[in-house]
């Protein structure tokens, strides 16, 4: 799934008897933690800044974390005018996408005929796992993590090893772990890096897939739409390239994919006509990217 199929999941409903959004709480960068921010835009009552010094872009106020979890785990979010529903649903489409996308991004991999052990986090409804499963070498083993229990089940419901949990440390020793399109739903993307590189055995590798839109200069820039609150966080290449340098991690590739050709333009207007909040702008001229980046753990 890019960012903007991500984007495309989020389904409004009435408030009705659900719960009231709980106190918003005011954050740091979760980057470089420094406190220097400006406004960068509002979307759903909710502010995204730019940290003044690293350039990161985040929500705050956000909800607390507990709030935070509870949507994760149910796929709904309160909030205090309307009810925002992110379970999406499965897509074959992006399995055979990611099937193409790894075929080559892990050449190497499937070349060498190694039996390995791949473990996708937040793997959702599982099309990372099944295009992985087509690609990795006889006696592999390919395994999903999925905190959303809907998700979660459905995904096993068709036969796929995947578990309803959160990343614990140390839980694994696997070759790769992959991360698609979840680096916006974690509030500590450093915490979680670490978490990551305890399941990973020494030169073991990292898969990550995530929008460029901290390299933007404006929100005008990006035409879909943000997913607030379920998405926190946003980088650019720079700020992801620092995270995993800070937690260890050599980059072996970045690959930037654009998102805005035709099919994408005419998607848009049809959003644009049913009333969604997107911007139309001619095709191939968005500075916006999907990043798709390779890194290894370094040696011990």
């Amino acid at each position: 799934m890019t960012v903007t199929d991500s984007f495309n999941s989020h389904l409004f409903a009435p408030m009705n008897d659900a719960p009231m959004t709980s106190q918003l709480e005011n954050v740091d960068c979760p980057l470089c933690l420094s406190s220097r921010q400006s406004f960068w835009c509002e979307e759903g009552n909710f502010n995204v800044v730019r940290c003044v010094d690293c350039r990161l872009l985040y929500v705050s106020p956000r909800p607390g974390i507990a709030q935070i979890e509870a949507a994760v785990d149910t796929g709904e979010h309160y909030l205090t005018h309307r009810r925002l529903n992110v379970r999406s649903r499965h897509l074959p489409r992006k399995a055979k996408q990611y099937e193409r996308i790894l075929r080559v991004m892990f050449r190497d991999l499937w070349i060498s005929r190694k039996a390995i052990l791949w473990v996708d986090i937040g793997c959702g409804y599982g099309e990372t796992i099944e295009a992985l499963s087509k690609l990795a070498p006889t006696g592999s083993r390919i395994k999903g993590i999925e905190p959303m229990e809907y998700k979660a089940r459905h995904a096993q419901k068709r036969g796929l090893d995947v578990v309803n949990s959160y990343l614990d440390p140390s839980t694994f020793e696997a070759d790769v772990i992959s991360c698609v399109d979840i680096f916006s739903h974690i509030p500590d993307f450093r915490s979680f890096l670490i978490v990551v590189a305890s399941n990973l055995k020494s030169g073991g590798e990292l898969f990550i897939e995530t929008g460029n839109l901290a390299d933007l200069k404006s929100r005008h820039e990006f035409t879909n739409e943000l997913g607030l609150p379920d998405h926190l966080v946003f980088a650019g290449q720079e700020q992801l390239v620092r995270y995993l340098r800070e937690a260890g991690f050599e980059v072996v590739e970045v690959q930037r994919h654009r998102t805005d050709g035709l099919v994408d333009f005419v998607k848009n207007v049809v959003k644009k006509l049913i009333g969604r909040h997107v911007r139309l702008a001619l095709p191939y001229t968005s500075a916006y990217r999907q990043l798709r980046v390779r890194a290894r753990r370094q040696a011990l």
